[in-house]
């Protein structure tokens, strides 16, 4: 299990700035994402006459859907396929054979020849597509639920779309079916068990990773906080996070007795809402929205064109292959050092802190002014969704995946000559077996040894990498959705960082690049290769800000442009370690970069995280490695700079936290008074979730010295020696209860800066912190004790490098250099002892097991340092 830490951010409002842990309860799963979005959702109103008919929103989304429609009349079906009659149906069609072609909508009547239901799913009320006063046609019909209806609907609608325009079948990029099959079971592949009604996928066995749109069904009016509403917001959290590499996500609502369709887009800025559109009386704005999410290009879903993956990836033909097997999605094997590199970018992804649930969790809710909704729906109350949405827990196993009698290939190439051909990019021989989508296998993602290589393509300019690994991706909807892939590209590998940058200046948009610029040549610190501003198909560059028809005051400074790195060379994680000495060596190498960049090149790093800090393997040795430099600076003489990019909440120091925590009291401060004034006032409170035009946090500025980024170290080195019971990323097994990384985490930001206060003013939190330690790192006992003492003061009296530094080295020669055999020694009488208990019967001598294990070496002296070879062990 992983817990996805947001950095502070400027866009984000300060009562957001928490970090977000893992959950799998789906009520406080809603409240995080319903905190995230809280005023950062727009709402288009109904176009005018004289601007297009889908609104802003969706004009934009569906741009690159150029085909001529035919109008709503011209649609025919086959009167069998009617699966759904009512009264009014059968006595117009009442001597039509099943294979007549019959009108799918009634022009005169505004209606569909297909009864969708009207009513709501009560006990003892109408079956769906029935209506009160007519006779069912058989119980089959009578069992049918809404979902089921809706679903077949939209497929018998998409038929009679490809029916009338062949050119439609032509440029269809995946055959997608809509499907109702998870409304009343959770969707697999994802611990948070959702049941979306309706999903769109192009897959057998729908899961969260490979479906494109889902769709929600509710009797009632709409409105933002309603349950609907919290159900899309996370099934689009959980779309995002399965499927890291999209753009955006969509849901469709369909509100007010099923008549009323709105298309929710959520990206890394938040959520846009599109116009309502009544599928009775506007039929042909409701055509043009299904047809271009099931025919469009796989941007009109929200997919990167400029990004491709393999979903299987076969032998030529040419070659037999003893043995081979399709790959499965089986569980992966333990994985070497190569298979856990980490990029040289940002990644958001730490082991759980257990993070309750309780009040922690409250919604924190502004009621600021909002723009009003078209009239009809300002008066829409909240109300339960189509369906009971209590949710069941059942085990989401991966289903196995054998492709040998798959279909055909299904190509995802781009028809933008400047964006070329991805899919052209990979061998012929590949491409005979080879199935194309958007969606990898789950066993590619993340850290799997079992990913076809290649598995992808992706653009930067006009160079087309391979993608050999998807190494690292975050999870959420608002932030920097970073995805970090291996690549290569010429025989020589690559790292690209995939990321939404916040702004749209170049100034802000391009800063890790200059960054990384100023740092060149200083060891332990990425090198820049290329990087790219992407573009959409129409060659603009993608930036979030267009998709909002405009900007509202508690959106402004929320817009994010896609940018992609190419980076070398690629590290390990820190906690990816092999031996204790390792670890303190690249801790103390993270130092010295900081150091380097402070007083060489007068630059603050400002981020320092666990998921920043890394291992770079060099011949015969390594050496600790910092990325990330996209919050650095330019130190200024008064040290102080915007909040965002201010660092990550549970390493930041207490003298950072402590300024956030008074911005956050600031802003909630704020809040309460516009509620009270809500209250007061004879206008009905807006929605939550909303944007407005109430006043935006002006953007704040913090104090930040280097000093605060050695103690971030610090929490970085106590939280492995916590979270972690071993090298290679051995989590530890077992609640903590009060666990100091419990308080660090805390989502309230001035409970957090005062428990890292207290922590180091309290004497008796020393003996907090090494009872935590994993009995593992006994040997690092010492080191935490002198470094805690060393930063006690650091609020009032920065520490300096040379002090920790000193710190460091001293306990890093005490350390010896033999772990590595010691802990593999241990590894195999392990592994010896689990197989002596599996076999039954068979008594297995632990003698036949043996083997000398290095002696430690014995300290000689009081003071002075031990010698770092290896000559400790006895021969």
């Amino acid at each position: 299990m992983a817990c996805f830490f947001r950095t502070v951010d400027n866009g984000i409002k300060l009562s957001s700035l928490v970090s977000i842990p893992d959950v799998t309860d789906v009520p406080a799963m809603n409240k995080i994402t319903s905190n995230e979005l809280n005023r950062l959702v727009t709402h288009e109103d109904t176009p005018k006459a004289s601007q297009p008919i889908l609104g802003h929103l969706l004009t934009q989304i569906f741009q690159s859907f150029t085909i001529p429609l035919p109008d709503v009349s011209n649609l025919k079906i086959p009167f069998g396929k009617i699966l759904h009659h009512n009264q009014r149906i059968n006595e117009k069609f009442s001597s039509t054979s099943p294979d007549t072609l019959v009108p799918l909508y009634d022009t005169e009547a505004k209606t569909w020849n297909w009864a969708l239901p009207v009513d709501p799913p009560e006990n003892g009320s109408t079956p769906a597509g029935v209506d009160s006063g007519s006779d069912s046609e058989d119980n089959a019909t009578q069992e049918t639920t809404h979902e089921e209806n809706f679903a077949a609907f939209l497929n018998a609608f998409a038929s009679c779309l490809s029916r009338s325009r062949s050119e439609l079948v032509a440029i269809r990029f995946a055959t997608g079916t809509w499907s109702a099959a998870n409304a009343q079971k959770a969707l697999p592949g994802s611990a948070i068990k959702r049941k979306p009604d309706i999903v769109l996928s192009d897959d057998i066995s729908a899961k969260w990773g490979n479906i494109r749109v889902s769709a929600e069904l509710t009797h009632s009016r709409y409105q933002p906080a309603m349950r609907l509403g919290k159900a899309a917001d996370t099934h689009a959290y959980i779309m995002m996070s399965e499927q890291p590499w999209r753009r955006f996500a969509l849901i469709l609502s369909f509100t007010n007795k099923y008549r009323h369709l709105r298309v929710l887009m959520y990206d890394h800025s938040g959520g846009a809402v599109s116009p309502r559109f009544d599928i009775y009386t506007q039929p042909n704005a409701f055509l043009h929205i299904i047809a271009a999410i099931m025919f469009g290009s796989l941007e009109c879903v929200g997919y990167d064109t400029t990004v491709s993956f393999s979903r299987i990836v076969s032998p030529p033909r040419s070659k037999d292959i003893h043995g081979y097997r399709p790959i499965r999605n089986t569980p992966a094997r333990r994985s070497s050092t190569t298979d856990h590199a980490v990029t040289t970018s940002s990644s958001d992804s730490l082991p759980n802190p257990d993070v309750s649930s309780g009040e922690a969790l409250e919604s924190v809710v502004s009621d600021d002014s909002d723009d009003s909704d078209d009239s009809d729906d300002s008066d829409e109350s909240s109300s339960d969704s189509a369906h009971d949405s209590t949710e069941e827990s059942p085990s989401a196993l991966h289903d196995s995946m054998d492709e040998e009698n798959s279909s055909p290939p299904q190509p995802t190439a781009t028809r933008s000559a400047p964006l070329l051909s991805l899919i052209l990019q990979i061998p012929q021989a590949e491409m005979t077996e080879s199935i194309y989508s958007v969606t990898p296998l789950p066993s590619q993602f993340p850290y799997s040894t079992q990913s076809p290589e290649p598995c992808g393509k992706i653009r930067v300019g006009e160079k087309i990498y391979t993608i050999k690994r998807i190494l690292f991706a975050t999870r959420g909807l608002v932030g920097r959705g970073t995805v970090c892939y291996l690549v290569t590209l010429d025989d020589e590998d690559y790292i690209i960082k995939d990321h939404w940058v916040l702004g749209k200046d170049d100034n802000v948009v391009l800063n890790e690049i200059k960054m990384l610029e100023l740092m060149d040549n200083v060891p332990g610190v990425p090198r820049l290769v290329d990087y790219w501003v992407v573009e959409r198909s129409d060659g603009e560059p993608d930036i979030t800000r267009k998709y909002r028809h405009k900007e509202r005051r508690s959106t402004r400074g929320t817009s994010r442009t896609h940018v992609r790195l190419v980076l070398k060379p690629c590290g390990r994680p820190l906690h990816m370690f092999r031996t204790l000495k390792e670890f303190v060596r690249a801790l103390r190498d993270i130092v010295k970069i900081l150091q380097t960049a402070v007083e060489e090149r007068q630059i603050l790093h400002r981020d320092c995280s666990l998921n920043n800090a890394m291992i770079l393997d060099e011949l015969g040795s390594s050496e600790g490695f910092l990325i990330d430099w996209e919050f650095a600076v330019r130190i200024a003489a008064d040290n102080k700079y915007p909040i965002g990019g201010t660092g990550t909440v549970p390493f930041m120091s207490r003298g950072l936290l402590n300024q956030v925590a008074i911005l956050q009291q600031q802003a909630n401060s704020e809040s309460m008074k516009k509620k009270t004034r809500a209250h007061k006032s004879t206008k009905k409170p807006t929605t939550p979730k909303s944007s407005s035009d109430s006043l935006a946090l002006p953007i704040s500025f913090v104090v930040h010295r280097f000093a605060d980024d050695l103690e971030s170290l610090f929490f970085i080195f106590a939280w492995v020696c916590i979270k972690f019971s071993g090298p290679n990323g051995m989590v530890r097994q077992g609640p903590l209860p009060n666990s100091l990384l419990d308080r660090w985490t805390s989502l309230d930001l001035e409970t957090c800066a005062a428990f890292k206060i207290t922590f180091f003013a309290n004497p008796a939190e020393e003996k907090h912190l090494t009872d935590e330690f994993h009995p593992y790192f006994r040997d690092l006992i010492p080191l935490a004790t002198e470094w805690r003492k060393a930063l006690a003061d650091n609020m009032i009296h920065p520490v300096t490098f040379s002090t920790i530094l000193g710190i460091l080295n001293s306990h890093l020669n005490k350390l010896p250099d033999d772990e590595e055999l010691a802990t593999t020694v241990n590894m195999l009488k392990n592994d010896a002892a689990i197989l002596a208990d599996r076999f039954k019967g068979k008594r297995l001598a632990s003698e036949s097991f043996s083997v000398v294990e290095p002696k430690r070496q014995k300290s000689h002296h009081t003071g002075d340092t031990e010698s770092d070879s290896a000559s400790g062990s006895d021969a």
